[in-house]
């Protein structure tokens, strides 16, 4: 009889046995690839993301220490839920075994598979929906591999009690990606200030988030002045962009509450 396969989580894994940082990029492009022979969109989010994105800027990544010894925890992917159905399949043909708990605790809105090849992997239905929603419907073909530079970046911003890794992310995002009002490989200011403008606790936390990755490059000993100012260039375009974008009624009606009510949706993981 063939042992039980079983998941583990990529922390308590020695580092003897774990996949190498060439083996998780080369799996993200093969899978991806592969799933649009079969007419499934998986797009890949996160570290992994930034790697496909800014080839150039891997070594500076590096160095500002935000990787660890693992370099990569998983592979993170964005889907639509049309899809959902053949996803399951799609993964067992590749080698891959679906984490039943983590779906049904989910509602089905995430899937967590492990395998051999990799321990981990994540993928996100129609949305990642943490302390503020970040929709893909229509969005997943803007990029052959990667969800958008600007979903990219609302990923960072949504999160209401940001760490250093994900400042570390967000800086390496505005240092090496083009602003613009379009999200052809770059990061959209008017996507983005919209959003800002019908979620004020979206638009609360992102500010904030802003602010403190202003405040944070000066820890980052690898950034050179050059770097820290292109970054607080773009962050500071950002949130002027979003100031003085109109916001709607709901908007203006939630920012009279203010923090006294929370603004974010409380999320705790499945572990």
């Amino acid at each position: 009889m063939l042992p039980v396969k079983k998941f583990r989580l990529p922390k308590d894994i020695p580092l003897e046995e774990y996949p190498k940082p060439e083996e998780y990029l080369d799996e993200a492009r093969k899978l991806t690839n592969a799933a649009q022979k079969e007419g499934l969109i998986l797009r890949v989010m996160g570290p992994i993301a930034l790697h496909f994105y800014f080839p150039n800027h891997i070594d500076l990544y590096r160095r500002m220490e935000r990787l660890g010894d693992r370099v990569f925890t998983d592979i993170d992917y964005a889907s639509y839920g049309k899809n959902r159905g053949k996803i399951v399949p799609f993964f067992e043909k590749q080698g891959y075994e679906l984490e039943k708990r983590a779906a049904m605790m989910s509602g089905g809105m995430r899937h967590i598979y492990f395998g051999e090849r990799i321990p981990m992997i994540d993928v996100f239905f129609d949305k990642l929906d943490y302390n503020h929603p970040i929709n893909y419907q229509g969005r997943l073909e803007l990029h052959p591999y990667c969800v958008s530079l600007t979903d990219l970046l609302l990923q960072k911003l949504q999160i209401v009690k940001i760490n250093d890794k994900d400042l570390k992310d967000a800086m390496l995002l505005l240092l090496a990606a083009e602003v613009g009002e379009e999200d052809n490989n770059k990061i959209n200011l008017k996507y983005v200030a919209k959003i800002m403008s019908e979620d004020w606790g979206f638009y609360y936390t992102s500010v904030m988030n802003l602010n403190k990755l202003q405040a944070a490059i000066y820890g980052v000993p690898a950034l050179s002045e050059q770097d820290r100012l292109l970054i607080k260039q773009k962050a500071e375009t950002i949130i002027r962009i979003i100031e003085i974008t109109p916001k709607s009624g709901k908007w203006k009606g939630r920012a009279k509450t203010g923090t006294s009510k929370i603004w974010y949706k409380e999320v705790s993981d499945w572990e």
